[in-house]
């Protein structure tokens, strides 16, 4: 819903960082640099093209599930290098995303087809089970592959993230309100452009919508504006890395800020989560108002065996406006599962 044009401008295509959500960078790099910790870049071939996965650390595996649909795991780097102290950390793209190939036939891009990309990446790299944590849209995927696999689930972290459709579709609701009731001309601008025809898939929308929206994604807004050395650098490879809208636009619909529709139409999880029998921790922050703490109270609800933890001076990254607390959680919680 926001413009690229900032590396964290909020923005549901990056949830949308549903790092959409992925923290990414538009911007040409003058001096290109790698994250903070020495990421290696790897890829394993599949029907589809390459999968690619950035890995770094040591210690128990980890596997961090970016944002979107269609954000690279790009800024996951940066601000997953804690973790990297005591666990070896992976970033996975999902094929469509980041490094990894794009499918021929975009109509292909569907939640089902990104949890083949999850069971491909653990044959991959050996594991009989994983412990994955899925931030935004990627805590979606998380909780699929853990329904459709249940016996290779090691551990879960469900992170700012929603069950589904209904639920995604709720968060459009608030978005609306937010800017109707506090942005009247903004409102009417887009009302306007509706009745002219004109849907919410567009560089103009999010240019018209960004800065409305803050409060939406942030405890303190004046976070959306960490740059490096901060935030992370920008990416040696813009163009892969910041949100591939076909993925996007795919997956959500044409209309995708007002309607969920495309093939996440009609998905929705809560019913299959008690299959997972793993222990789970689900994440938010209490002024997260893309993924509220009260959609992760059903997640965890759901879980059969799961924790809940709401961080209290957060929106939807904890990991920026709480980083310490953040990593000491996750790795408390990954520890238990050694």
């Amino acid at each position: 819903m926001f413009s690229l044009h900032h590396p964290l401008m909020p923005t549901r295509r990056q949830l949308a960082l549903f790092l959409g959500a992925s923290t990414l960078s538009n911007l040409e790099p003058a001096n290109a640099t790698a994250p903070s910790t020495d990421w290696k870049e790897h890829a394993t071939e599949t029907p589809d093209g390459p999968l690619a996965y950035a890995r770094a650390g040591q210690g128990p595996l980890l596997v961090l599930l970016p944002g979107g649909p269609g954000g690279s795991g790009w800024a996951l780097r940066h601000w997953s290098a804690p973790l990297t102290d005591h666990f070896t950390v992976v970033v996975l793209d999902n094929i469509g995303r980041g490094r990894s190939g794009r499918l021929a036939d975009p109509r292909r891009y569907t939640l089902a087809r990104d949890v083949e990309d999850l069971e491909r990446l653990r044959q991959h790299l050996g594991q009989e089970r994983l412990c994955v944590y899925g931030h935004s849209y990627g805590g979606l995927l998380a909780q699929a592959w853990g329904a459709a696999h249940p016996q290779r689930v090691r551990g879960l972290i469900l992170g700012n993230t929603l069950h589904g459709a209904r639920a995604w579709q709720e968060q459009l609701e608030r978005c609306k309100a937010q800017v109707r009731f506090q942005h009247p001309a903004v409102w009417a601008q887009w009302r306007a452009d509706r009745a002219r025809g004109l849907r919410s898939d567009r560089d103009a929308f999010d240019d018209l919508l960004g800065p409305c929206l803050d409060t939406l994604y942030w405890h303190n807004p004046e976070h959306a504006g960490r740059r490096p050395p901060v935030g992370p650098p920008p990416s040696p490879q813009p163009e892969r890395d910041r949100l591939n809208r076909a993925v996007y636009r795919v997956m959500l619909g044409d209309d995708p800020e007002w309607q969920v529709g495309g093939t996440l139409a009609g998905v929705e999880m809560l019913p299959q989560l008690p299959r997972i029998q793993a222990p789970a921790l689900v994440l938010s922050g209490r002024a997260d108002r893309i993924c509220p703490p009260s959609a992760a109270l059903e997640m965890a609800a759901a879980l059969p065996y799961a924790q809940q933890h709401v961080f209290e001076h957060s929106g939807h990254r904890p990991f920026i406006e709480e980083p310490a607390a953040w990593a000491a959680r996750v790795s408390r919680f990954v520890g238990s599962l050694s």
